[in-house]
């Protein structure tokens, strides 16, 4: 513990809304634990962040935020700081890079507010250490060593970017009774493919080579694929669970919950994703995965990659970081079925040999 956060009792952790975000965000709170054992740790995050990172060692309240209703604006913003004053935190930690992330902690009257500097948001934080620039954009680093990086500025230095969930007796339950229902036996290994992307379709791959993939694995493993999907991703996963034929498992009539993906892809043997939430899902819990990487810039996310395998072709206009692409996608639809069986093959090789 530094003698900083010895007087700290109640700490505050604004979550990213982001699904990989937040779970990247875990080994933040680890090392708020350890430097402040006796501290109440309470994380604010959305409803479906608050179920994924449940049962987490390092938080002891979760808050519930909603952005999209009582919370939304700078109104619902100020309105959720008010009612942490409840709290009486000590130290409020703004993860997200947002204006009304930082509105909050001022709300709340918390005694030190930390956060990265923006142009926007900096009279809102008392805390505030500037972000590594090239040119317009931030400096590409993984955004676990990003969030223990502003933890230096109250004296946390800690190097551990290993992320973290926890799986409920009740996840575990309710996950092997929907794939129950989907006909998966309970001693059937399975693969899983997740092809959504809330971020935007600039992040998608082809229906036919994600169909192209789970029936490829199906031929040389024996293994089903169960086609994850989101939130108005229904129609995507049944269009690839419909090209896929017999190889795959179809869940768009009841797409299995956030925190159930937890339970889902511990048991998967293997992932073949897009560059979005249930991939660092699968790395916290150490499930081998293939991600399909297209307009952002893989640094952001070069940590715990043991069990990954990113492919991604390099295109003169990427990485943009559009959620459009405005011209003919090519940093993803130059990705082939025949990769992402390769670099599946890459990694279970080594699993089988162990």
């Amino acid at each position: 513990m530094t003698a900083e956060s010895g007087r700290w009792r109640t700490i505050v952790v604004r979550i990213p809304n982001w699904i990989g975000d937040a779970v990247m965000a875990t080994p933040a709170l680890r090392a708020l634990r350890v430097a402040a054992p006796r501290a109440r740790i309470v994380a604010m995050a959305t409803g479906p962040v608050c179920r994924l990172l449940a049962g987490l060692g390092s938080v002891d309240e979760f808050v519930t935020i909603e952005p999209r209703g009582r919370h939304r604006g700078l109104l619902g913003g100020w309105r959720a700081g008010v009612e942490l004053r409840r709290c009486s935190p000590d130290l409020f930690v703004v993860l997200p890079h947002s204006f009304s992330a930082a509105l909050i902690a001022t709300a709340s009257r918390t005694t030190t507010r930390l956060g990265y500097w923006t142009r926007e948001r900096f009279f809102l934080l008392d805390v505030r250490p500037r972000l590594a620039m090239e040119g317009l954009r931030r400096r590409p680093i993984p955004m676990t060593r990003l969030y223990l990086d502003l933890l230096r500025a109250v004296g946390i230095d800690a190097r551990d970017e290993r992320l973290e969930l926890a799986i409920s007796p009740d996840e575990e339950g309710r996950t092997s009774a929907a794939l129950e229902r989907l006909g998966i036996g309970a001693d059937e290994p399975i693969a899983a493919a997740n092809p959504g992307a809330s971020f935007g379709s600039s992040k998608l791959w082809t229906v036919e080579g994600f169909a192209g993939t789970i029936r490829g694995l199906h031929e040389r493993h024996g293994w089903r694929s169960l086609v994850l999907c989101g939130p108005g991703e229904e129609e995507l996963a049944r269009a690839i669970a419909a090209a896929a034929g017999p190889a795959a498992i179809d869940t768009s009539s009841a797409p299995l919950a956030l925190e159930l993906l937890k339970p889902a892809l511990r048991r998967a043997r293997l992932l073949v994703t897009t560059d979005t939430g249930p991939r660092h899902v699968a790395t916290a819990l150490r499930t081998p995965t293939v991600v399909l990487m297209g307009p952002t810039d893989p640094r952001h996310t070069a940590s715990n990659l043991e069990l990954t395998r990113v492919l991604r072709v390099d295109v003169e206009c990427g990485p943009c970081h559009l959620k459009r692409c405005p011209i003919d996608h090519r940093c993803m639809t130059s990705l082939r079925a025949d990769d992402a069986l390769r670099a599946a093959e890459s990694l279970l090789e080594p699993v089988a040999a162990a």
